[in-house]
């Protein structure tokens, strides 16, 4: 009992300080977005905060569980390229788990996610992404993988790109800041130099087009990642789909992102 009502009390506290957290993070975006109404920006905390106290708890669990993830594709005939997960900062496979099932649902994948160090350079991360990539090509026989990526791992990806095209078919980025974070307060890691807008990382990646077909869904309001055209990558031969209202996190669980990121593949996979 005494166990139970410990579990309880770290959960709760778990809960508030991840509500405090982003009601400091949205006022903190706003200066950065368009205006709009109390009840959009009260639906979207709420909506954010209900993902991570779902996926969030299970994250240290994630980082024991092997790196399938999701069923198998729910079509007689699979994709021909795996998608591997790609997580941004702070976190792991875990964050995949939605989107994986809706892929499977769709008959891609199957899918595979990538743990690394968020605290590591770019370019590390990047060369890490790349032994994964081999090792599931080497699994499936497949020719290339998909990469679907949230945040941070979206650089990497880009990173990975521009010197393996013959190993990604294509790219899907999710709230994934293409030119630097503004926020100027501490960021642990070599990673943080990396993210900061004005980077030689980000400047370099700025100068190269994509040389596989990359799509950049980004959110109007976005907590952690804005103003919103930090995410585009229409500039760099990519495509860019903007979808209303969505948290940096919640951008991984709504259909809004699942379906456009579905269709783009399914559009590519015809064409191949």
């Amino acid at each position: 009992m005494q166990v139970l009502v410990l579990v309880i009390l770290g959960y709760a506290a778990f809960a508030l300080g991840a509500l405090i957290y982003l009601r400091v993070s949205y006022w903190a975006m706003n200066p950065h977005v368009e205006p709009r109404s109390w009840s959009e920006a009260a639906r979207s905390l709420l909506f954010e905060w209900c993902c991570v106290l779902w996926v969030q708890p299970l994250l240290p669990l994630y980082f024991l569980v092997g790196y399938r993830l999701g069923p198998k594709p729910a079509l007689a005939s699979p994709s021909p390229r795996p998608i591997v997960c790609v997580h941004g900062y702070g976190q792991n496979r875990v964050d995949f788990i939605w989107l994986a099932r809706r892929f499977a649902n769709a008959g891609l994948g199957p899918c595979y996610g990538i743990n690394y160090s968020f605290l590591a350079p770019v370019r590390e991360s990047s060369k890490r992404l790349e032994a994964f990539c081999e090792r599931i090509l080497q699994e499936t026989d497949a020719p290339q993988v998909d990469l679907v990526c949230h945040s941070l791992g979206g650089l990497v990806a880009m990173d990975l790109a521009a010197r393996r095209q013959d190993l990604i078919g294509r790219i899907v980025t999710i709230g994934s800041p293409h030119a630097g974070v503004l926020f100027r307060g501490p960021i642990l890691g070599a990673s943080g130099k990396d993210l900061r807008a004005g980077s030689e990382l980000l400047k370099n990646q700025a100068t190269v087009k994509a040389g596989v077909p990359v799509l950049s869904i980004y959110s109007s309001h976005d907590n952690v990642v804005h103003p919103k055209l930090t995410s585009s990558l229409s500039g760099r031969g990519g495509e860019d789909i903007e979808v209303p209202h969505l948290g940096h996190f919640g951008l991984l669980f709504s259909r809004s992102v699942a379906e456009p990121a579905i269709a783009f593949f399914k559009r590519d996979q015809a064409s191949d």
